[in-house]
């Protein structure tokens, strides 16, 4: 996992997301911001786990929790959540995809309006 000076957390449940996760990771991995730990938390029975720990080995930025049993979607999103501690955290979806300056446009934002 990270050091403890990364600026933002990246929230990723997952649940059989084969098709679309590696393009998704690198997707993330790409931003221009760069200071940011991912927390995926995952169910998948599919071939995302095996996806995720290839990731999760070779970038230290990731981490990754594979639960054979289902505990549902609230608790995976509470999970994350909680797992959380850096001064931002933003959800991310497993089928979405963001323009590579997506965080540090946001970022940008949140720190010169304190009140968002």
């Amino acid at each position: 996992m990270t050091q403890k000076s990364s600026k933002i957390t990246i929230g990723l449940p997952v649940y059989n997301r084969e098709k679309f996760i590696r393009k998704r990771l690198d997707n993330i991995l790409s931003q221009s911001f760069q200071n940011f730990k991912i927390i995926i938390y995952d169910n998948s029975n599919d071939s995302t786990p095996c996806i995720c720990k290839k990731y999760d080995e070779k970038e230290g930025r990731i981490l990754y929790v594979h639960e054979k049993k289902s505990r549902g979607i609230e608790y995976a999103f509470n999970y994350v959540l909680k797992k959380a501690d850096t001064e931002f955290f933003v959800w991310a979806a497993s089928d979405d995809l963001w323009a590579t300056n997506f965080l540090e446009k946001n970022i940008s934002i949140l720190e010169k309006q304190s009140k968002i």
